[in-house]
């Protein structure tokens, strides 16, 4: 329902007190989504901050590097199976994540909701055990958005673009993982990021509200996650 306001002048300040809100989230998204490009955070087949794996070789030793980090915490999640497809390797690194507690992931409020923590590839793990020093507002992670659906993986995985996914993995084909590493990577400085000003200080105004997933980008598929990928 469209809120009522006794005169313009109160409508005039509402309408900038949303206006300076939504420059802030702005300002808060910029600044993290730098964050995550400095330290070259990944997402769920991702090789990179927002690079997806475009051939099966590179996407199959993306799920080993994340279930050898499962299996570093404890979680009996083993390398590829023999017989074993990409589908299959990618449903079971999807699955491993959604029983991964101790990653500090959890269905949300939202019901089907789930949040993780972003992937290094400098570092071969995830942001576990959490640095507060570095990082006081938490873990840098996303949100996705009915992930914990059952048929969630079914309905987006999509193959990179030189397979089917369904063929079962050469394991003769299979490199070397990279070595996982204990020592901190430097502190980021990315730029502030701020967009410039958008109040409108002109007496015309709407007092219509942007849509709350319009104001934070950064959270669920939308825009950042699986949904970035080429092959999905």
């Amino acid at each position: 329902m469209k809120k009522l306001y006794k005169n313009a002048a109160e409508k005039q300040a509402a309408y900038l007190q949303r206006k300076r809100e939504k420059e802030e989230i702005a300002v808060e998204a910029a600044n993290d989504e730098a964050q995550y490009r400095a330290l070259n955070l990944c997402s769920f087949a991702e090789v990179g901050f927002e690079t997806p794996a475009q051939t099966w070789l590179d996407e199959v030793q993306i799920h080993r590097s994340w279930l050898r980090a499962f299996r570093d915490i404890g979680m009996d999640e083993p390398d590829v199976l023999p017989g074993e497809s990409l589908r299959d390797l990618a449903r079971r690194t999807w699955q491993g994540l959604l029983r991964s507690e101790r990653f500090g992931l959890g269905v949300t409020t939202d019901g089907f909701d789930v949040w993780f923590p972003l992937f290094s590839p400098s570092k071969q793990h995830f942001q576990i055990p959490f640095d507060s020093k570095r990082f006081p507002g938490g873990p840098l992670g996303y949100r996705v958005h009915d992930g914990a659906k059952p048929d969630w993986f079914d309905t987006h995985w999509v193959p990179p673009a030189d397979c089917t996914g369904d063929k079962p993995i050469d394991l003769k084909s299979l490199k070397p993982l990279p070595p996982m590493l204990t020592k901190p990577e430097p502190k980021p400085k990315p730029e502030s990021c701020v967009p410039p000003s958008t109040v409108d200080a002109r007496p015309m105004v709407t007092g219509y509200e942007t849509p709350l997933e319009e104001q934070n980008r950064l959270i669920g598929f939308g825009t950042f996650g699986m949904t970035r990928t080429s092959h999905l």
